[in-house]
């Protein structure tokens, strides 16, 4: 699949965001064995429609982080891989493991709740059918389903593993539209009361009025997405889909007092302020609706 296909992949599901409509991922990793296949874990992940599923294998030899993602085409869907593979090809003349690193896309259509099949580690001489060449059998079956919903749905994870000794790893990846921002004025040992805000990442800019010691604090703020990461896998798996970055300004200018970027997990974060006080800011999923 080529940059541009991606691309207009990407735009799809943008457009696709339909609420109400609650998608699930349903997988079981395979190990091939002398008499029959072997399930060595099994799980979904749900949430919105545009909900991607982020997954994780690892062996002593190899690993591969893969996120999928899926636009739905009338009673068929596209499912969309990227995949981040990183494999031990030997040991440096001092004793070193060496690791090769590889990153490569697939894009194939189906038909609701039919199965996919996925060979993360690849299928040896043959070559694979949605993965890369690796000395293991290891499969992976995805089942990709579709139902209604009352509302916006949160996401949802589940894994179950057979074998503990296997290193799998399910995660829902929802990229957030809005969200939920609690501001705090700082200063020593006294805090100010919180002021609550729902905020959408490109809406344009809101004035908030935060009051410390009787002092009256005015800023202006705007909520946008994180630059894109620099490195190969933080790209490939989406590490910063839910971070969200808060832009702080002055009320009687434009110019930028700072940026505090965060996770949606309830954890302040802190920006130092000229008047000498600190901008606390905590990032959470908006409430349902």
């Amino acid at each position: 699949m080529g940059l541009s296909s991606f691309s207009s992949l990407l735009i799809a599901l943008s457009t696709l965001q339909g609420p109400g409509t609650r998608l699930t991922y349903r997988i079981r990793v395979i190990e091939p064995a002398a008499v029959a296949p072997r399930i060595l874990a099994s799980g979904r992940v749900s949430g919105p429609i545009d909900s991607d599923m982020r997954l994780t294998l690892r062996t002593d030899t190899a690993e591969v982080e893969a996120l999928f993602q899926v636009t739905p085409v009338g009673d068929t869907v596209s499912l969309a891989g990227e995949f981040f593979a990183r494999r031990n090809v030997g040991r440096s003349r001092r004793g070193l493991p060496l690791w090769e690193e590889d990153t490569y896309r697939r894009l194939v259509r189906l038909t609701w709740s039919d199965t996919a099949r996925i060979y993360p580690f690849g299928v040896g001489k043959g070559g694979a059918e949605f993965g890369t060449k690796a000395p293991r059998g290891l499969w992976v079956e995805l089942i990709l389903e579709r139902e209604f919903a009352g509302g916006e749905a949160r996401a949802a994870e589940a894994l179950e593993l057979a074998d503990s000794t296997q290193d799998v790893r399910l995660e829902a990846v929802v990229r957030p539209r809005r969200a939920r921002v609690i501001l705090n004025l700082v200063r020593g040992d006294t805090v100010s009361a919180p002021r609550p805000m729902d905020l959408v990442t490109g809406e344009p800019p809101r004035v908030v009025q935060l009051v410390l010691r009787g002092r009256a604090t005015t800023l202006v703020v705007s909520l946008s997405r994180p630059d894109p990461p620099r490195s190969a896998r933080e790209r490939v798996i989406a590490l910063d889909a839910d971070v969200v970055c808060l832009s702080v300004a002055p009320a009687d200018t434009r110019q930028p007092l700072g940026t505090v970027c965060g996770r949606l997990n309830n954890v302040a974060r802190q920006l130092a302020l000229p008047s000498g006080d600190t901008l606390a800011a905590t990032f959470s999923w908006p409430g349902w609706r």
